[in-house]
């Protein structure tokens, strides 16, 4: 099989996308630490975050998807690696958002006193009396 200079041309693009692919990989946030005083505010602004990962881990595993369907041999082995590890990544990432919002979620139920017992002085039979 000859190389010719279109195919040429196509097999620099496909190494350009897998190279350009596999330098991106390491260059994603991780995601903030849990914080039991964060506000409303904060709150948002990490889940704003969160999202705006999940929606460029997408796109990249959308783009990854499209070239290992056009490449063959070794570029598509190696646009596998990176899509396996893109949704590995993506996964790991909503992991992570799900238990820190787990934990939130729990953290205030415990932490809140539990209400005081009525004083010995009321009769229990006024309390639910719906003549009060």
């Amino acid at each position: 099989m000859t190389l010719t200079r279109k195919g040429f041309r196509t097999v620099v693009l496909a190494g350009t996308i897998a190279l350009g692919a596999a330098s991106a990989q390491g260059q994603t946030a991780t995601p903030p630490a849990h914080d039991h005083g964060s506000t409303a505010a904060d709150q948002a602004a990490r889940m704003d975050k969160m999202m705006w990962s999940v929606t460029s881990l997408d796109k990249r595993i959308a783009q990854l998807t499209a070239d290992m369907k056009m490449f063959t041999g070794e570029l598509k082995i190696q646009t596998m690696a990176a899509l396996l590890e893109a949704l590995v990544e993506r996964q790991t990432l909503i992991e992570t958002e799900m238990k820190q919002m787990h934990e939130h979620m729990r953290g205030p139920m415990t932490d809140r006193p539990r209400h005081a017992p009525p004083s010995s002085d009321v009769d229990p039979e006024t309390l639910c009396s719906p003549f009060i």
